[in-house]
């Protein structure tokens, strides 16, 4: 189960750009850099009738560079247009006519600035050294007879990358052929922290095979939703502060029937019916900042008659990007020493740069524990603080390089506007639910 709008930012992103034109330029001994043949026509040379996209004096001496940029990839970026080459050098005493015996070509490929290339790179470079070897084996781009192919293989190359994502490319004069493909990138996985608590969003045991890692195998059937990372099978404290916040995304909820659908099929018991999805979402409506979880519970009594998991209905409400975590940060001022040794010990962490989740977590503590040891010194001060929410107070905030003191004040000004949104939102809520029924 994954955030739509996430699984839809992956999906863009792991499609490869579309080519907007390639072209093939050598070092002439007698003009210099020099275009031979590009696709579509006129994208390069200027031609009757039509503007190049490119101005290809501009950017010459780095298509056809210096020898110390040859045989590295290159990327050169226009006004709107941004274009990857890589340069090859070869010399032989059989290009006697050339620059001192050298023969120097790029293959280029064009695409909008903007574009993510990444996926693009190992094409380019492989496409560079199949031409050097067959230059080298059988003088393929230097002979008057073949390099004419050049044509036939760099228009195949933009149809066929663009339309498939691949190429294969038969080379008749030398019996071989180019083949391509292209493989989506996706960004790195986020970092994941000891004290963070993974969650299974599929059935890992139906995907098991015999292939697995022994040490994944073990990983995977602890997985539970409850156990952290460093001490996977220590239970989470009940009491944890889980005080959340509402996000946009909670519009999807209201407009998405598949995810509303998602929703009670995640939430209920094992062999129960589910409440309405109204119902679920006028709870939804009900957490806000500053009420922690069992609070939240307590103010809810109706809850437990509901037929939900309390802990699946939160995690489905976080995987799905619509409320997050805010984290408890202790701190305490610099220039006081604690008179309780083992507060002492946590010196290091009271800087209101660690929650409550890591602490616990390095200290080998449950949150009790900790809340218990904290509260003997009046001194530890607290923050409540999510990271999105810490986003959107620095952006608007004057002073980027606020203190967690000023953050602190930041937040209580901020407090109510987020009681209001949140009142707002319960009100459109119980104008919808006044004849029993939710229409998205």
């Amino acid at each position: 189960m994954q955030d739509y709008a996430q699984q839809e930012n992956e999906f863009q992103a792991g499609i490869p750009p579309r080519l907007v034109s390639i072209f093939y330029s050598v070092f002439d001994a007698t003009r210099g850099p020099k275009v031979v043949f590009e696709v579509p026509e006129g994208s390069i040379i200027p031609r009757e009738g039509t503007t190049p996209i490119i101005d290809f004096d501009s950017i010459s001496e780095y298509v056809i560079p210096k020898t110390q940029l040859c045989g590295h990839l290159v990327v050169i970026c226009t006004d709107s247009y941004k274009v990857m080459g890589f340069p090859v050098l070869i010399e032989d005493m059989k290009y006697e006519n050339s620059m001192r015996s050298k023969f120097m070509f790029n293959l280029s490929f064009v695409f909008d600035r903007g574009a993510d290339t990444s996926s693009y790179e190992p094409v380019v470079r492989k496409v560079a050294r199949v031409l050097q070897t067959l230059e080298i084996e059988s003088g393929f781009l230097y002979d008057k007879e073949t390099k004419d192919f050049m044509y036939n293989i760099i228009e195949q190359l933009l149809e066929d990358l663009n339309s498939y994502c691949e190429c294969q490319i038969p080379i008749t004069p030398c019996n071989t052929s180019i083949n391509l493909k292209l493989f989506p990138t996706y960004r790195n996985p986020s970092p994941v922290y000891d004290y963070q608590v993974p969650i299974c969003t599929v059935n890992l045991k139906l995907l098991m095979d015999d292939n697995w890692d022994i040490t994944m195998k073990k990983i995977a059937t602890r997985i539970n939703g409850i156990h952290h990372v460093k001490k996977i099978a220590e239970l989470a404290d009940v009491d944890y502060i889980l005080a959340r916040k509402f996000k946009p995304e909670i519009t999807k909820v209201i407009e998405d029937e598949t995810i509303q659908r998602e929703c009670l099929s995640y939430v209920r018991k094992k062999g129960t019916i589910p409440p309405p999805f109204a119902k679920l979402f006028s709870l939804y409506c009900l957490l806000k900042l500053g009420l922690t979880l069992k609070q939240w519970i307590n103010d809810n009594k109706e809850i437990s008659a509901l037929n939900i998991d309390i802990r699946r209905f939160i995690s489905f409400g976080v995987i799905k990007g619509f409320i997050y975590r805010v984290h408890k940060y202790p701190i305490l001022p610099e220039n006081y020493n604690p008179q309780n040794p083992t507060i002492a010990k946590l010196r290091g962490f009271l800087n209101g740069k660690h929650h409550y989740d890591e602490i616990c977590s390095m200290e080998g503590c449950s949150v009790r524990e900790l809340d218990e040891l904290l509260s003997t010194e009046p001194e530890v001060k607290f923050i409540l603080q999510g990271k999105e929410y810490v986003n959107h107070i620095d952006e608007d905030s004057t002073n980027n390089r606020a203190s967690n003191l000023e953050w602190c004040t930041l937040s209580e000004n901020n407090q109510h506007s987020v009681s209001l949104g949140l009142w707002k939102q319960q009100r459109t809520a119980r104008q919808i639910f006044d004849d029993g029924s939710f229409h998205p």
